[in-house]
C-alpha cells in the first residue's frame, strides 16, 4: 500500500496595513508664502498604518492662483514620483496643468484628474487642506507624525541626493525619461 501525501497546507495570506484612520487633528505644513503662483512644493512626511507603524509617505501642495491643492507625490500610472525636477510639478510652457515628469501625463491642478497621457481618466489621491487664520497651509483628514525623522530610504532610485560644494547645496536629480 503507497502512503499518500500530505496535505498542503497554506498559511492564511497575510492583511495588508492600511492607513490609520484620520486623528481628526489639523497639521500646519508650511506658510501660504513658501509657495508662489502656479508651483510646488514637496514634503517629506511620515504616515500612520493600521498596524502601528510610521511610513514614508510623500506629498505635494500646489498652488493654482489663490487656492492650494495637497495631493500624494505618486503618479496613477505607474506609482513613480510626480515632479520632473524638485519641487517641479507645472508643465513647464505654460505652468496650467501639474504634469508627471517619466511619462507626461497631465492632470487638472484643482481636481487631480489626469486630462491626458497613459492614464488619462485616472486621478491623483487628494488630501483635504485649507489656508487657516495664520497664513499656513493645513492638512485634515489624515494621521501623521510630523515629529517622526525622516530619512532617504537606501536604494531609492527616485531620492534626490544634496552635494556639497563649498557650502553651496546642489541637487543631483535622477529621472527616468521615456
Amino acid at each position: 500500500m503507497r502512503a499518500l501525501p500530505p496535505p498542503k497546507i497554506e498559511p492564511p495570506p497575510p492583511i495588508a496595513a492600511e492607513p490609520s484612520p484620520p486623528s481628526g487633528e489639523l497639521y500646519g505644513i508650511c506658510n501660504k508664502r513658501e509657495i508662489r503662483d502656479r508651483m510646488g512644493k514637496s514634503f517629506p512626511l511620515m504616515r500612520r498604518w493600521t498596524d502601528g507603524k510610521l511610513r514614508p509617505w510623500d506629498i505635494f501642495i500646489a498652488r493654482f492662483g489663490k487656492e492650494y491643492h495637497a495631493y500624494v507625490n505618486e503618479c496613477p500610472h505607474q506609482h513613480v514620483r510626480l515632479d520632473w525636477e524638485k519641487n517641479n510639478f507645472f508643465e513647464p510652457n505654460y505652468l496650467k496643468v501639474l504634469m508627471c515628469g517619466k511619462h507626461g501625463s497631465q492632470f487638472d491642478p484643482e481636481t487631480g484628474v489626469c486630462i491626458s497621457g497613459p492614464c488619462e481618466g485616472a486621478r491623483l489621491e487628494k488630501i483635504p487642506c485649507f489656508v487657516d487664520d495664520e497664513d499656513d497651509v493645513v492638512l485634515v483628514g489624515v494621521n501623521i507624525d510630523l515629529e517622526a525623522q525622516i530619512g532617504p530610504a537606501a536604494g531609492d532610485p527616485s531620492v534626490d541626493e544634496v552635494l556639497e560644494n563649498d557650502g553651496f547645496k546642489l541637487q543631483s536629480t535622477k529621472r527616468e525619461f521615456l
